[in-house]
């Protein structure tokens, strides 16, 4: 069979339901980490990665919010605060652990999501071994 002979669907949504959508980032920056008023570790070139969970309802084409979409605004208005940065100077005021930027890119990505789309999940991996989580369920207080 020849793939221009395939025809659409009579029906493009196959089911009534919320899918999970997975999205894997990374970036690297310069990131100054206090565990007291003159104790510090600089972290230069350090390579972050996250991962992210989204529920978004099918529309009726079968798709739910594009991955391109999530790219976008990562791109353009999370990630110019991150990649290639130093991190201290372009988060809000707050010691940049692990835990504290994870939670910020919680509350960014929540708010700027399409409307329907709800943020279920943040991981952040300082390295290969080692990350933090955030989830709705932690953070119903404020972003419900």
């Amino acid at each position: 069979m020849n793939i221009n002979d395939v025809k659409p669907p009579a029906e493009f949504k196959y089911f009534e339901e919320q899918v999970t959508i997975h999205k894997h980032f990374s970036f690297i920056c310069d990131n100054r980490i206090f565990f007291s008023n003159t104790a510090f570790k600089d972290l230069k070139n350090h390579h972050y990665s996250f991962s992210i969970e989204i529920s978004s309802p099918v529309n009726a084409l079968g798709l739910a919010t594009d991955f391109h979409l999530i790219d976008k605004i990562y791109d353009e208005e999370i990630g110019i605060k991150l990649d290639n940065c130093l991190l201290n100077e372009t988060l809000p005021e707050m010691n940049t652990t692990a835990e504290n930027i994870s939670y910020w890119l919680f509350e960014e990505l929540s708010a700027r999501l399409p409307e329907n789309d709800v943020l279920l999940k943040v991981t952040l991996y300082e390295n290969p071994r080692q990350g933090v989580t955030i989830t709705k369920q932690m953070t119903l207080h404020k972003f419900t």
